[in-house]
């Protein structure tokens, strides 16, 4: 198979999932005072890089934001489309749980930020260690849609799960446990 083969599927999609990212990553800067790097490879651009995570320095499903000088690290997702509604269940490649999962035990505190471009609204899933215990367990179903002629593999949470929070949630979560940074 080609190395690059989801990459050139969604090729198309690149300018507008990075333009989300930028759009988190500047509220997150505004609301915290910190600095917000986007570390994913290929997050925050349309550019295309060919070849694996591995060959460019990055694990497999990396999260695309940081939080500068904290633990904290966010994946930012969701449709790239409007036909989605925000009631349907929120789909995330398994690379990407698995990747949380793998740096939860690294002390990284990661969040997922889904996006639903249909109402413009953003929800978050904190992948601690209740989520860990139910993803191993098994809750979530894996899912294999057809989308644009490709058979793709998810995995599926429900929009009304718990652990699927508004993006206010994310906010408290940022300002109780990030200290300001200091004055320079």
């Amino acid at each position: 198979m080609d190395k690059d083969y989801w990459k050139k599927a969604y090729r198309d999609m690149w300018g507008d999932s990075s333009k989300r990212e930028i759009v988190l990553a500047r509220w997150i800067e505004q609301l915290t005072g910190r600095q917000v790097e986007i570390i994913g490879l290929g997050a925050g651009s349309s550019e295309f890089i060919s070849g694996s995570a591995e060959e460019h320095g990055h694990d497999k499903g990396d999260a695309d934001l940081h939080i500068i000088d904290t633990n904290l690290y966010i994946e930012v997702t969701g449709p790239l489309t409007t036909k989605v509604p925000a009631s349907d269940p929120l789909w995330f490649r398994p690379d990407k749980f698995n990747n949380a999962v793998k740096h939860a035990r690294l002390n990284h505190d990661t969040f997922f930020a889904h996006h639903c471009p249909a109402e413009n609204l953003w929800r978050v899933i904190h992948i601690d260690q209740p989520l860990i215990d139910r993803l191993l367990c098994h809750e979530f179903p894996v899912i294999h849609p057809r989308i644009r002629g490709n058979v793709e593999t998810y995995v599926e949470v429900p929009a009304e799960d718990s652990c699927v929070q508004p993006l206010e949630f994310l906010a408290c979560y940022l300002l109780e446990h990030i200290p300001q940074p200091a004055e320079g």
